[in-house]
């Protein structure tokens, strides 16, 4: 019975990946990749500050609408 195994060849084959290929990026605690909310390392600060006051001002806006939204909900 194991002299009449039937081989079956593998459809999809998994190609070769580049031995080069720099994989900082692909994990968490590296220097390389970029921080939470999208400041990356070495960032400059007016860089910095404008991504801090957009998410902020988007904070803000969120809130305000979804309060204004329970208002009106509210009233009606």
């Amino acid at each position: 019975m194991s002299d009449n195994k039937i081989i079956i060849p593998v459809i999809n084959k998994r190609s070769q990946e580049k031995s080069d290929n720099n994989s900082a990026c692909t994990s968490c605690a590296t220097g390389g990749c970029s921080g939470g909310f999208g400041i990356k390392a070495g960032s400059e600060k007016e860089v910095v500050y404008r991504n801090i006051f957009l998410y902020l001002s988007m904070g803000i806006i969120i809130f305000v609408v979804a309060y204004l939204m329970t208002r009106l909900l509210s009233i009606i």
